[in-house]
């Protein structure tokens, strides 16, 4: 129980009303529960009288009688009115815990008592009234999680061991059935327990603000008054005020013969009060305040009044005046809370928006640099789940203190929300501005001291400067958002200038994001093949299938366009599965022993779908698995490895095979290939462009492909567009070559020049001699050192 009370997170305050309640519910439910456990015994017995198993039950039954009798009699010594703060009435609580054990260690005893001696039928009788009192007890029983757990895992217990017992397969079966029901049964009471205790602690809360506002209203009634005020022609005052309800102190300032002016401070209200009393005009609720002494206290009034003609002649103001002096100091604890920060003290989105306003309005000085600067911490999560929300409060107030102790008093600091904040800025030359952008993230930078604990939370900075053309602060807001969002691509602890690049990169991406919702409704994506050779034969080994996006309006659409889309929006695991589907669909048409490579995203590999994809596309066009080659590159694995393995060993055992893509441009490439036996690894172009000039990458690429040669792996070389790189390689021991040099990436019904393609109802013919390459493509001038472009 202890342990559930420390999840919940009881406060100690209110732990005394939830046993309260909690022993409420044992009250009301304990004969129910002797009730339902005498019933469910008696029905035990009868139904197994007569069989080897009855001397046993009586003794059971009689066993249950007796625990019954004694949780009956346990509870006429709870008295109704216990205090919830007594120790008794916890004591209460642990004997109903230990009164649920015995019942539930005596319901675990009965299944090895009638399983070995009942027929099926009799079996399942039992089965079902085991089931039913182990549902019906942790759910009676729920806002007491110990008693249902205690009364829960014997009955459970009992039950899988004697099914356990039985040396039946089904039994057994059914036996893990029954322990998977036990653990959902642990966890809804868990979860009911969960919401028994917030919804008690909602109701405190309730109760408390309306006590408080109770007190605070009493409070306000008895501390304010209502008196009436008179002035002559001349605005002095005439008659001593009638006080009502004992105001003290209001005779000792309207005083018979002062001006009603001079009572109070000047401020736009005493303006108004002013014009009305000269116009004779009547005013109402005039907010004024007091003058009172120098270190006196502050005191507001509000002022009604109307003249008063006597037979047509004017004779001075008539009205009523009302302390409003706490009423005004909520007003002001209001609008407080309303435009700045509880947490740190510093303006709001709200107030921040409004300064925002002014300052695009305001003209800038000659050569000063005014600007919109968005600051966003970079490692806030981790303080928070690493160390607690309230260091998380702690670390954003010291960062509010260092934003104004770099900042000049002119500036405007705001804290937006979260973690992050914005400041208005100006300085009278764009150095300056510079030097304070520099300090600035220099000393976010510096590492923080949380309770004895360090935290290393650097900021990334964006920044839009001010100009005579933008008058709009919705668009300064996007621009600097914009500039924050580059400086945390460019890594941590960055500030970044927005330019017009940025936000016509945003439009494009937005209409980028647009479009490809429909792409994929609109049948606009296409898979391309580029053909993979074997670098002695020059025969088609195999083709990578290669994304391409046929836009309605711009065209053929490359994949470094529009995949960093996908992934941000989520499309990316319903067009890989697409492309997966689609390369097997065409893979149907090629020989049997030409394979398809497909590239594989990080997200991708983690979704749900992948295998059933793999799966299903490889039985739907009848392709043995091992034509299907996945590509993957270092970023997959790098992101939670163990899971992403284990994944891959999944994709291995149905026989597709696996090839490291991109391989030397990592940081881990060694300690991956002894992670996984990839079947394959790929150069990366960029090792294989400079082969004739630099020796340094022909040693890399000797080396990689001994490498491969040593861990018993195939190599591909990609990018391969000159005659010198395929002999080099060649010569070198390289498997397989891919590039332009061969071929472009086309449809597959485009390549047919290279690979005999089988009719789309021929999917089962027998696979054709290999054809040797032609390097001359149709209708192409045959330049060996071109690049395609």
């Amino acid at each position: 129980m202890t342990g559930f009370m420390k999840r919940a997170a009881v406060p100690d305050k209110h732990s005394a009303s939830l046993r309260a309640r909690q022993l409420d519910m044992v009250r009301r439910i304990t004969f129910v529960m002797i009730l339902a456990n005498l019933m469910n015994a008696c029905i035990v017995v009868i139904c197994f009288h007569g069989t080897v198993a009855s001397d046993l039950l009586y003794v059971w039954g009689a066993a249950i009688l007796v625990s019954s009798m004694v949780s009956v009699g346990t509870q006429f010594f709870i008295p109704r009115d216990m205090d919830p703060l007594d120790q008794r009435s916890q004591a209460a609580l642990d004997n109903f815990t230990r009164g649920s054990l015995l019942n539930g260690i005596l319901w675990g005893i009965v299944p090895f008592i009638v399983m070995n001696a009942a027929a099926p039928q009799g079996q399942m009788i039992l089965g079902v009234i085991v089931a039913g009192m182990m549902f019906a007890g942790t759910f009676l029983m729920a806002r007491t999680p110990a008693a249902a757990i205690s009364f829960l895992l014997p009955v459970g217990a009992g039950v899988v061991a004697a099914m356990q017992l039985l040396n039946d397969q089904t039994y057994q079966f059914i036996s893990l059935l029954t322990l998977a029901y036990v653990c959902a049964l642990v966890l809804a009471v868990s979860w009911s327990y969960k919401q028994f205790v917030e919804q008690h602690l909602s109701e405190c809360a309730v109760t408390e603000q309306s006590q408080l506002i109770g007190l605070l209203l009493r409070d306000f009634e008895e501390s304010t008054s209502d008196w009436l005020w008179q002035t002559n022609t001349d605005g002095q005052l005439q008659d001593i005020p009638l006080v009502f309800e004992g105001l003290k102190g209001a005779d000792s300032v309207m005083r018979k013969g002062d001006p009603l002016l001079e009572l109070f401070m000047e401020d736009e209200a005493h303006y108004v009060l002013k014009t009305s009393l000269m116009r004779r005009q009547a005013f109402r609720d005039l907010a004024l305040q007091v003058k009172t002494p120098e270190g006196g206290q502050e005191c507001w009034w509000s002022v009604t009044g109307k003249p008063i003609f006597e037979n047509g002649k004017f004779r001075g103001f008539r009205g009523v005046a009302t302390d409003i002096t706490q009423s005004k100091e909520i007003e002001d604890r209001i609008a407080y809370m309303a435009h700045y920060d509880g947490l740190t003290g510093l303006p709001n989105r709200i107030t921040m928006q409004e300064h925002l306003e002014k300052a695009v309005r305001m003209p800038l000085p000659p050569k000063a640099s005014r600007a919109l600067v968005w600051m966003d911490l970079d490692n806030f999560k981790w303080v928070n789940d690493t160390l607690g929300h309230p260091a998380g409060d702690e670390l954003l107030r010291q960062v509010s203190g260092r934003l104004t102790g770099v900042c000049r008093d002119e500036d405007v600091v705001s804290r937006i929300s979260g973690d992050e904040f914005a400041l208005i800025v100006e300085r009278p030359d764009w150095e300056q501005l510079e030097d304070f952008l520099d300090d600035l993230v220099e000393r976010m930078s510096e590492p923080y001291d949380i309770w004895g604990s360090t935290a290393n939370c650097s900021a990334s900075v964006g920044v839009r400067l001010f100009d005579s053309f933008t008058q709009d602060a919705r668009a300064l807001l996007k621009h600097a958002d914009l500039a924050l969002y580059q400086a945390k691509k460019l890594g941590k602890g960055n500030w970044c200038m927005f330019t017009d690049e940025l936000d016509e990169k945003a439009r494009a991406r937005q209409q980028v994001e647009t479009d490809l919702h429909r792409a994929l409704d609109n049948q606009e994506l296409r898979v391309f093949f580029q053909p993979v050779v074997d670098a002695e034969t020059l025969e088609v080994s195999g083709f990578e299938t290669l994304l391409r996006w046929e836009h309605p309006t711009r065209g053929l659409v490359y994949p470094g366009e529009f995949i960093e889309h996908a992934e941000d929006i989520g499309l990316i695991t319903r067009i890989g599965d697409w492309v997966i589907r689609a390369a097997m669909a065409e893979a149907r048409r090629l020989p049997d022993h030409i394979g398809i490579s497909v590239n594989i995203s990080p997200l991708q590999i983690h979704s749900q779908s992948l295998v059933p994809t793999i799966m299903q596309a490889i039985a739907a066009n009848n392709i043995a698995p091992e034509r299907l080659e996945l590509e993957i590159t270092e970023s997959v694995l790098m992101s939670d490895t163990e899971f992403t393995l284990q994944r891959l060993h999944q994709i291995k055992k149905i026989g597709v095979r696996i090839a490291l893509d991109d391989f030397g441009t990592g940081f881990s490439s060694l300690s991956y290939l002894r992670s996984f036996p990839f079947d394959k690894i790929k150069i990366d172009k960029s090792f294989i462009s400079d082969l004739e000039s630099r020796a340094d990458n022909r040693a890399i690429a000797i080396a990689t492909l001994e490498l491969a040669r040593s861990l018993g792996m195939s190599c591909t070389a990609e990018g391969v567009e000159t005659g010198y790189q395929s002999d080099f390689l060649r010569e070198n021991g390289c498997d397989n070559l891919q590039g332009f040099f061969i071929s472009r990436a086309q449809p597959l019904d485009k390549l047919g020049h290279l690979v005999e393609l089988k009719d789309s109802d021929a999917a089962q013919v027998a696979p054709a001699p290999r054809p040797k390459l032609r390097i001359v493509e149709p209708d192409e001038t045959p330049d060996r050192t071109a690049k395609v472009s």
